[in-house]
């Protein structure tokens, strides 16, 4: 268990650094004034991110300890010669599934309404929770998408992922180096599109044709800023790109893929006055009916 503790505190480090070194780089060049980013956006990253590291990683990692251990006492470390023998393909295996996981429930929680009753009192909680991830800005519409948008969600988010869940198992089951390496690229990579940058706008309108038709076809591959920021959009695009770092999933799998060519014109959803003035509302909101049919 403390091995496994060691390595979630050392992916957290390493994921605090490039947040805080890019956050800085967000308020040097001016792209955090005029109304783009909030005294609440602020507030709530700061408490979504301690909850993450102080209460609900341990939580999960704590309660998958005790029932595996207890279904099946041997199961700890039971994986491990699998990244010995097997890495890279291990590796691959890993990231893949636990991407299209995370893909998987992300795009649930934009989808249409089920028409299962129980299901949609599921995907009520799932929308619940994500919400306060596409919440910008205060109501002025000024608000853009920042870096530390990037763990920010409701309070159940992470008891309800099942990629983090398959994240802490694997590594409860051993699989350190394989969870190292993945998680902290795939973390890394996440927060690098939550950056209010958009270096691959630069490509894709390149004056060269075989530049733009180059990272146009990168774009079918890997999550790129720009795809993320126009997830982020009001509009039609903010039920696309929900994957965080294989786009071929959006492309080939969920048709969820989109691209534009500029930075979208309107960050985030409209908010209601709590959700504007009240951190604690939108990290701790409970009125699931609100998301319910016929709300």
């Amino acid at each position: 268990m403390m091995d496994s503790l060691s390595m979630e505190q050392l992916v957290g480090a390493s994921l605090f650094v490039f947040m805080a070194i890019t956050a800085l780089w967000e308020i040097l060049v001016g792209r955090t004034k005029d109304g783009r980013k909030t005294k609440e956006d602020w507030l709530i990253a700061f408490l979504t991110m301690s909850a993450m590291n102080l209460v609900q990683r341990p939580l999960i990692l704590l309660i998958i300890g005790l029932g595996l251990s207890s279904l099946f006492p041997s199961s700890v470390n039971s994986l491990a010669w699998l990244q010995t023998d097997y890495f890279w393909i291990t590796l691959i295996a890993f990231f893949c599934i636990e991407e299209f996981l995370h893909g998987s429930a992300h795009l649930f929680s934009h989808a249409r309404r089920p028409k299962n009753k129980k299901l949609q009192w599921i995907q009520a909680f799932f929308k619940m929770n994500h919400r306060p991830h596409h919440l910008s800005g205060g109501q002025d519409n000024k608000g853009q998408l920042s870096v530390t948008h990037t763990f920010t969600n409701g309070w159940g988010w992470l008891f309800i992922l099942p990629s983090f869940w398959f994240q802490l198992t694997a590594l409860y089951l051993g699989l350190t180096e394989v969870f190292l390496y993945a998680v902290t690229f795939k973390a890394l990579w996440a927060a690098h599109t939550h950056v209010n940058w958009n270096y691959d706008l630069y490509f894709l309108n390149h004056k060269w044709k075989w530049v733009r038709q180059l990272m146009w076809g990168l774009c079918h591959i890997i999550t790129f800023p720009t795809q993320h920021h126009q997830h982020h959009s009001r509009g039609i695009n903010s039920a696309k790109n929900v994957t965080a770092t294989l786009a071929i999933y959006d492309w080939l799998i969920f048709g969820t893929w989109a691209l534009e060519t500029s930075k979208p014109k309107i960050y985030g959803w409209r908010q209601s006055n709590e959700e504007a003035n009240s951190v604690l509302k939108r990290y701790f909101a409970t009125n699931i009916k609100k998301y319910m049919p016929g709300a």
